[in-house]
């Protein structure tokens, strides 16, 4: 890899000491490669206004309060309006719920506001059962007989590693058996929502595909994905970078090496790494020190090194699981992500 410039990766449970700091800093001159920080950008992520749902959920009294007076014009206007703004708004974590009471309220429409008409009520009450999965009836409502029409869909997912959620639920696979009908489907990225929008799910088998926005390229966001493996290759045996899923173009991992002040470091190129090579800086006669690459925040003051954007990560070896953190290795969460600014848990 032939570049002026790549993005250090720092795979290790805290920052290098200063003899690894030196190591890198000679690894860098002698290859003549500036070693820089990634860069503090999320992917960007959804906007999520918990007014609108309070604004449904007034709608729906209205709407029933109109359903009981018989009055089939102040329900309509009062669903309609409800609706659109689910419509509008698949991302909140209970649009789908929502989406659901509204259904169920047109039902209860349908059979007791006139004209009546039993069929567009079972039609509703469907609706609302394939997309929460059913509830019983309450006073006033008449559930329906049937259930919905089975549905499985297949997902395409990019990013690969973002998080999807179906009508508030975590998909924890790409393949997905449901009612056929509505439903509302979130792609999220450590915990918020960057993408989502109501999906048709036809009976039978479907695929739907999700674009969802990326971290931006060498970001912390985007450089966290990388992970430490261990593999045997032959008779010998040693740690790899999992690079699945990183998109910056230029980068380099380095890790801790067993031998003290010495450091193994991999040249990367997006999703595909070189094997981590031992470096060592030469001894030198006179005191000689190194500084990390200087990282500034929004205010444009120099951030300490604790908060500096190498990737801290705790390996894991013998599971092969990486824990990225950022500063000291802190009590091992459920899961811990790369983030901005230190360690978030989920």
């Amino acid at each position: 890899m032939l570049v002026d410039a790549a993005t250090l990766v720092w795979i290790a449970p805290e920052p290098p000491d200063p003899e690894q700091a030196r190591a890198l800093s000679s690894w860098s001159q002698t290859h003549g490669v500036k070693l820089e920080a990634p860069v503090r950008a999320p992917a960007p992520a959804l906007a999520v206004d918990a007014r609108v749902a309070d604004a449904v959920e007034v709608l729906l009294d209205s709407a029933r309060d109109a359903i009981a007076a018989r009055e089939r014009d102040g329900a309509d206007r009062a669903l309609s309006s409800a609706e659109s703004m689910l419509r509008a708004h698949p991302e909140l974590p209970q649009a789908a719920w929502l989406m659901a009471e509204v259904e169920r309220a047109r039902a209860t429409q349908w059979r007791h506001v006139p004209p009546a008409d039993a069929e567009a009520a079972e039609g509703a009450w469907l609706r609302a059962e394939a997309i929460d999965g059913g509830r019983v009836a309450g006073v006033g409502e008449v559930a329906s007989a049937r259930r919905p029409q089975p549905a499985t869909v297949a997902i395409t997912l990019s990013p690969e590693d973002s998080q999807l959620w179906l009508d508030g639920e975590p998909v924890p696979g790409r393949v997905i058996s449901t009612g056929a009908g509505v439903h509302a489907l979130v792609a999220t990225w450590d915990g918020a929502p960057i993408w989502a929008a109501w999906v048709e799910t036809p009976p039978g088998t479907s695929s739907v595909r999700v674009d969802a926005p990326a971290a931006p390229r060498c970001s912390v966001d985007d450089v966290g994905r990388a992970r430490v493996t261990s593999e045997t290759v032959g008779a010998s045996s040693g740690d790899r970078i999992d690079a699945r899923h990183v998109g910056c173009g230029a980068w380099v991992a380095a890790i801790a090496d067993t031998e003290p002040g010495s450091v193994r470091v991999a040249t990367c190129e997006t999703d595909r790494c070189g094997p981590a090579l031992a470096w060592r800086a030469p001894r030198l006669s006179m005191p000689w020190t190194w500084s990390p690459p200087v990282e500034r925040g929004n205010d444009g003051k120099r951030l300490p090194w604790a908060a500096w954007s190498l990737v801290g990560v705790g390996v894991a070896i013998a599971t092969g699981v990486v824990i990225v953190a950022s500063g000291v290795l802190q009590p091992a969460p459920t899961e811990t992500r790369f983030v901005s600014g230190g360690i978030k848990r989920q």
